[in-house]
């Protein structure tokens, strides 16, 4: 399944032992991700080729977390930096 995104900047805080968002903004519309590309790996590469992320500042320093729904970009520390918040539009895969 392919499925439509919104990129994010997260703009959050740490509050009794955990990250809390505070406020998001968008950053690219209609980014289509397929199931099969939503791996750490093939995921910062995507988003390194696109210019969202730089390899200097981003190379073993984030992960990734994915609650099911979000997809979460995170510092290390568990700092939310950029998510990708689905649309609600799918394609199927032909």
């Amino acid at each position: 399944m392919i499925r439509e995104y919104e990129l994010r900047t997260i703009d959050a805080w740490y509050y009794e032992g955990g990250w809390t968002w505070n406020d998001s903004s968008v950053l690219e519309r209609g980014v289509w991700l397929s199931d099969d590309s939503i791996t750490p790996r093939k995921l910062f590469k995507f988003m390194r080729r696109n210019d969202w992320l730089s390899r200097r500042y981003s190379k073993g320093r984030i992960q990734l977390h994915d609650d099911g729904n979000v997809l979460e970009i995170q510092r290390r520390t568990g700092e939310p930096l950029l998510a990708f918040m689905p649309t609600g539009k799918e394609k199927g895969e032909e």
